[in-house]
């Protein structure tokens, strides 16, 4: 069974266990919802948890692992694209940033499967020189809402136009897939060698794939939250743990 590294939420002592957030107070942390793991153990896969790292390089660790999963969770640093953070940014995590980057180059040059969801997406665009929306509402406008927090986790609040040539396409077999959303930035400036595979109508990214690597596909949605409900969503993940098979 191959070995996938999934990345996790960075929460440093000054956060854990305060102001509602998990973990022990005083003590940095690592965290992961099962969402993520979960999935991939249905396709077949082992689930691994990757904490960010200080002293052992990347290569070692990726030299250890068949597939990345890039999960969701807090904003990129703007200063990583080039922009000033606005004062309505999300929270940051600086050392996941880095760490997540360092991890994004290693694999692209060793052309190994990655898949992204949500931030996955976000900051693969951005360690390919793209940039991102630092908040939907505030820069577009209110009707550009993509946090539909109001609704079950599983549940669908609005649909994707799929592009026929691409991976995701030929996986799903139809133009138009209803998904759920979570997000409140987006892709603003597509980075090199990534090509657009889905829009929402207001046409926002929802979904690239890499024109120049094997297997880099990555969603704006959270497909993970949906597996148990929807075949569809979980044939994501079994399709990324097929190519990694063929490795």
């Amino acid at each position: 069974m191959p070995l996938i590294g999934l990345t996790g939420y960075y929460l440093d002592k000054s956060e854990a266990g305060s102001n509602g957030l998990l973990g022990t107070l005083g003590r940095d942390m690592a965290m992961m919802s099962y969402d993520y793991s979960r999935s991939l153990e249905r396709a077949g896969a082992i689930p691994v948890l990757l904490p960010v790292l200080e002293t052992i390089g990347v290569e070692k660790l990726l030299d250890r692992l068949d597939g990345l999963l890039l999960t969701g969770g807090s904003d990129v640093n703007p200063i990583l694209y080039g922009e000033q953070p606005k004062g309505y940014l999300g929270k940051l995590e600086p050392e996941r940033d880095a760490f997540e980057l360092a991890l994004i180059n290693s694999a692209l040059e060793r052309d190994m499967p990655v898949f992204g969801i949500c931030r996955g997406l976000q900051i693969i665009n951005v360690a390919l020189g793209g940039s991102l929306y630092q908040d939907l509402e505030k820069d577009l406008g209110i009707e550009y809402c993509h946090s539909h927090r109001q609704f079950r986790k599983w549940q669908a609040t609005h649909p994707v136009h799929i592009v026929e040539d691409s991976k995701l396409y030929r996986l799903v077999g139809q133009e138009e897939l209803w998904v759920n959303s979570y997000h409140h930035q987006a892709v603003k400036n597509l980075g090199r060698s990534l090509k657009v595979t889905a829009r929402s109508k207001d046409g926002l990214v929802e979904a690239v794939e890499s024109t120049d690597h094997s297997y880099v596909v990555a969603v704006q949605w959270h497909p993970e939250m949906m597996t148990e409900k929807e075949t569809m969503q979980q044939s994501l993940f079994n399709d990324f743990i097929s190519y990694v098979n063929t490795k």
